[in-house]
């Protein structure tokens, strides 16, 4: 099946009701437990749930909710919390982990430890797949926010996790724009070095699995005039500024409905904003859970 809006994701999962293990950090936040309740009532994920017990079983509770069918492990330090969740990664007993209430370094930086955290392909980069009312299909955005200034080789690998992404929500052949303020290679402006080296790459059948276009400004990339222009499936973003600034732009003007998730780590891990609306973190689960599902 071959996904190409937000409710294909959240249809996808309600129907293939997968239950896949997921890890919920610091899960003693009533915000991220309400999506964790809506995602295990519609049969997505069976939430171990890791964090203060008696602040879980409270807010549990309030959202209408018992401890039946949670596995709840009770911790309130968020270093150890996200200890935990790569430990039951690395035993296989987990296949997706989800951010809750601790800060994003911290949990970074215990699935990236050499010796207790979990396996990941070099380049982790996050992913936000988007529905804009005036694009005719999914756009996925990347990197939105983890590399800084990814150099070329870099940019092939977070390149390489939105394809294997995009693969895996049907799409054979995904069209990657490689975004810059310009369409033609400008020797003062590396990113426009990168994008033709990154599309020579394509073309010499280095990077496969796609067709990449490049360099190409944003306005090109969603109107037709080339083989990716106009029907563009990634956008790629120079470095994690342009991403940042980008996708808050398109979150806040465009109101588009969207899933996020991070790619490179041997499962698929959910960060979300705390103070986004739980609708978003619900279906960033169903989409982690498709991809948890296809491996």
């Amino acid at each position: 099946m071959q996904v190409n809006k937000i409710q294909d994701i959240i249809d996808c999962a309600k129907e293939m009701k997968p239950q896949v293990p997921a890890a919920i950090v610091s899960a003693d936040d009533k915000h991220i437990l309400e999506a964790i309740v809506m995602a295990k009532k519609d049969e997505f994920i069976k939430p171990y749930l890791i964090g203060d017990e008696t602040l879980i079983t409270t807010y549990l509770e309030e959202l209408g909710e018992d401890t039946d069918g949670y596995v709840i492990i009770d911790e309130s330090d968020s270093e150890k919390c996200a200890a935990k969740a790569a430990e039951l990664v690395v035993s296989g007993e987990i296949k997706i982990v989800i951010k809750g209430l601790l800060e994003t370094a911290v949990l970074m930086k215990a699935l990236l430890n050499k010796e207790t955290g979990i396996k990941n392909t070099g380049v982790v980069s996050a992913l936000g797949v988007f529905e804009f009312r005036k694009y005719h299909k999914l756009l996925a955005l990347t990197d939105m926010g983890i590399n800084t200034f990814p150099d070329v080789d870099r940019k092939e690998a977070i390149i390489r996790n939105a394809v294997d992404f995009m693969h895996k929500l049907g799409h054979e052949t995904p069209k990657v724009a490689v975004l810059s303020a310009v369409e033609k290679v400008n020797p003062k402006m590396q990113d426009t070095l990168d994008a033709a080296e990154l599309k020579q790459r394509n073309t010499d059948g280095k990077l496969d699995g796609c067709i990449v276009e490049g360099p190409i400004s944003f306005d090109l990339a969603i109107f037709p005039d080339s083989p990716v222009a106009g029907d563009a499936d990634i956008l790629l973003f120079p470095d994690i500024t342009a991403g940042n600034i980008a996708t808050k732009a398109m979150g806040f003007f465009g109101e588009p409905q969207n899933a996020d998730i991070v790619l490179g780590f041997e499962v698929p891990v959910v960060f979300g904003s705390r103070g986004g609306p739980a609708m978003g973190k619900y279906t960033s689960i169903a989409l982690s859970t498709l991809v948890a599902s296809s491996k």
